[in-house]
């Protein structure tokens, strides 16, 4: 009995140990992802140069809006937003809801497909088209992408100041430029957050709060 009991409050500790280096976190990654959803029927033809529709699409400038097909540049016209000024109230979607369009070329019946996702999954995907931010001229080369109901990331950022290291804190929950610049840079190192903090520490990008490797890039500075 005592031994079941002493592996139950180890597999406890050990638990717990992990959740103290990270913590669950609203990255808004597309909750909906139109191209892992079923073609959808809109209340407008989606056929020819699409007159009449109106039609946004994005690039590293941001979002720009066009009337017709041919004046959505080629090479962004996998993903553009569809909406219609004429559909009828009780037909038009909810407002956190948007179609999104291939225009890039027509099915085998002449229509373009079209499929519906959430405005946010959207509106990060512009968010991730944008250019990295060129480095700030100051004197902190670290910074810290946190949740500002996040145990984890209070006390790596306290840990940092406690060794004398500038840094700048984001608050991804609030701040959608700074979500997006944290994927950003996670996906160049080849990381995928799942939880905060994520820490660019000189462009070492370090996810959770890992005393250990914070103290050897310190060290090593």
């Amino acid at each position: 009995m005592m031994t079941k009991l002493r592996i139950a409050a180890l597999g406890l500790l050990s638990l717990s140990s992990l959740m103290l280096g990270a913590c669950g976190n609203p990255v808004q990654a597309p909750a909906s992802n139109p191209e892992q959803s079923a073609t959808v029927a809109p209340p407008f033809s989606m056929r020819g140069e699409l007159d009449g529709l109106l039609l946004v699409w994005f690039d590293q400038a941001g979002t720009h809006t066009a009337t017709r097909r041919s004046d959505v540049p080629e090479a962004h016209r996998r993903e553009v937003r569809i909406d219609s000024l004429h559909v009828a109230p009780d037909k038009r979607l909810d407002p956190d809801q948007v179609y999104v369009a291939d225009l890039s070329a027509p099915g085998k019946d002449g229509s373009y497909p079209v499929r519906k996702t959430s405005r946010s999954w959207f509106d990060s995907r512009v968010v991730a088209a944008r250019p990295p931010p060129e480095p700030a001229a100051s004197s902190s080369d670290v910074t810290i992408y946190m949740a500002s109901w996040c145990g984890a990331c209070r006390s790596a950022a306290a840990y940092l100041r406690s060794r004398h290291v500038p840094l700048a804190e984001r608050a991804i929950e609030k701040d959608s430029e700074a979500n997006g610049e944290m994927l950003r840079k996670a996906r160049a190192a080849g990381k995928s957050p799942s939880g905060v903090p994520v820490i660019d520490f000189h462009g070492h990008i370090i996810l959770g709060f890992d005393r250990d490797e914070l103290a050897r890039l310190i060290e090593s500075t």
